[in-house]
């Protein structure tokens, strides 16, 4: 049985303070768990900006966990009850 991947959006900045405590965060969730994989949208770079955009990304970090939305860096306890959220999801 194959189970879905769950990708955790991690919008950053290279001037900003606390992405890197948002990017350790969601790398020790990928370490932790098989299914989760980590993609870095980087609002330093036009593609990253014009994702931002269409996603209404205000300020960074923001993480997102398919459609959950974390502004700044989350709780770790709240990160993990996005990603069992998305494994609770009827796959399509």
């Amino acid at each position: 049985m194959s189970f879905p991947m769950i990708e955790v959006r991690v919008f950053t900045h290279p001037t900003c303070a606390t992405c890197p405590n948002a990017i350790q965060m969601v790398q020790k969730l990928t370490e932790q768990d098989p299914q989760v994989q980590m993609r870095l949208v980087s609002l330093a770079t036009a593609n990253g900006r014009e994702i931002a955009k269409s996603l209404n990304v205000m300020s960074v970090p923001t993480i997102f966990v398919n459609e959950t939305r974390f502004v700044g860096v989350p709780k770790w306890d709240a990160l993990l009850e996005a990603v069992e959220r998305e494994k609770q999801k009827p796959s399509a």
